[in-house]
């Protein structure tokens, strides 16, 4: 076997890997949305997967583009050489578009379309804060419900809009009674964890 051909080989298992990864966790992730939970490890866990799923089509390419000519070299005669070639070249340009669009909209959730913000008290209660990335007038408050998850608890149109909820000094205290006082800037929003159900 030759550099290249090892390369590649190496190449596409650690893609098929990140394909394994991007399946897990995005499979852990709507698994814990279908509950009104969010996965949460750092980071939010869909935005996790998609990493996954950009280091998979990115390696994925480049081990094919290593491994791929190699192979086809080894064809003897020079006719089905060239067929193969040919064909395996229009259907990797039939394939561009498909995984560019793919890799665009992986792209997008790797890097996030919106923020989302932990917060967390003295006490050591915390709260995430979403904020979709367009136009801000989206925000969503969560609660801690275990180590990994939180409970969706409510809108929060109170602190939506501009300047965003990343850029503002945001605190969150306890109220008593299992509430939490979220202020952000000049706006207070309560957190009552009985609303989750809602």
């Amino acid at each position: 076997m030759k550099r290249r051909e090892i390369g590649g080989t190496g190449l596409i298992i650690a893609a098929a890997l990140c394909a394994w990864a991007y399946q897990a966790n995005y499979g852990a992730y709507r698994a814990a949305a279908r509950e009104r939970l969010l996965l949460y490890i750092g980071s939010p866990a869909d935005s996790i997967a998609s990493w996954f799923l950009v280091m998979a089509i990115l390696t994925g390419a480049v081990g094919l583009l290593l491994l791929l000519p190699a192979l086809i070299g080894r064809i003897p005669k020079r006719v089905p050489r060239r067929t193969v070639g040919w064909t395996l070249g229009v259907a990797a340009a039939a394939a561009v578009p498909y995984f560019g669009l793919m890799l665009f909209f992986a792209g997008l959730g790797a890097f996030g379309t919106g923020d989302t913000m932990k917060i967390v008290a003295a006490d050591g209660s915390s709260v995430l804060v979403t904020q979709d990335g367009f136009d801000g007038d989206s925000v969503v408050l969560y609660t801690q419900h275990d180590e990994y998850h939180y409970k969706r608890v409510r809108d929060a149109p109170e602190i939506s809009g501009w300047p965003r909820v990343k850029d503002q000094e945001c605190r969150l205290e306890s109220a008593g009674g299992g509430e939490l006082q979220l202020t952000c800037g000049e706006q207070t929003v309560m957190v009552v964890p009985e609303e989750a159900g809602e």
